[in-house]
């Protein structure tokens, strides 16, 4: 039997909640309907990272959201992406390599839709992470009234989620895909 599939979230707007932290539980829910055990941090609960470095290696799957500004993520994502080791250079973790990820961007409007393109860059390019594309792009006219997500963004997300969890199992199944590391 094969372990359960752990999704943290991570919420890196700089205010915390709101539609960013919508999404980012729209996709979670998705995740535990596929029977993956979900989890939430907000950045803007604290300084310190120590934690949610360590809620990461502790996860097998990750949720990261982030609301775009002139088409490009918050600084909490960068912030946390700088602080967050990669396994090389004498570091002893390396807690996104080789795991699964969904990016959540919110914004707007459609205008900043390339902006989650960077969120994906830094998770691939820089940390080897698989990350399950196009990801979730919620511009304002994809809430309700009440903040929740109106369809098809919510559908969206609740497929995004199921596919996060079947990755992270791909993933745990595969030598080859648990092997992948960073170039450089």
């Amino acid at each position: 039997m094969s372990a359960a599939v752990t999704v943290l979230g991570v919420n890196c707007s700089p205010s915390g909640g709101g539609k960013t932290r919508a999404a980012i539980e729209a996709v979670l829910d998705g995740a535990a309907a596929a029977g993956g055990e979900t989890r939430l941090v907000e950045l803007a609960d604290g300084d310190d990272l120590a934690p949610v470095i360590a809620s990461l290696a502790a996860s097998s799957a990750f949720v990261f959201g982030s609301p775009m500004y002139r088409a490009t993520f918050a600084a909490p994502f960068k912030t946390l992406m700088d602080a967050v080791p990669r396994g090389l250079h004498g570091e002893q973790s390396a807690p996104l390599t080789g795991r699964a990820a969904v990016t959540v961007a919110t914004a707007a409007s459609d205008h900043h839709f390339l902006g989650p393109a960077g969120m994906r860059d830094v998770l691939v390019d820089f940390f080897a992470c698989h990350v399950v594309s196009p990801g979730l792009y919620v511009p304002a006219y994809g809430y309700d009234e009440h903040g929740a997500l109106a369809e098809p963004f919510a559908a969206r997300a609740a497929l995004l989620g199921g596919a996060l969890v079947e990755l992270a199992g791909a993933i745990a199944a595969s030598t080859a895909l648990r092997a992948v590391t960073p170039s450089v």
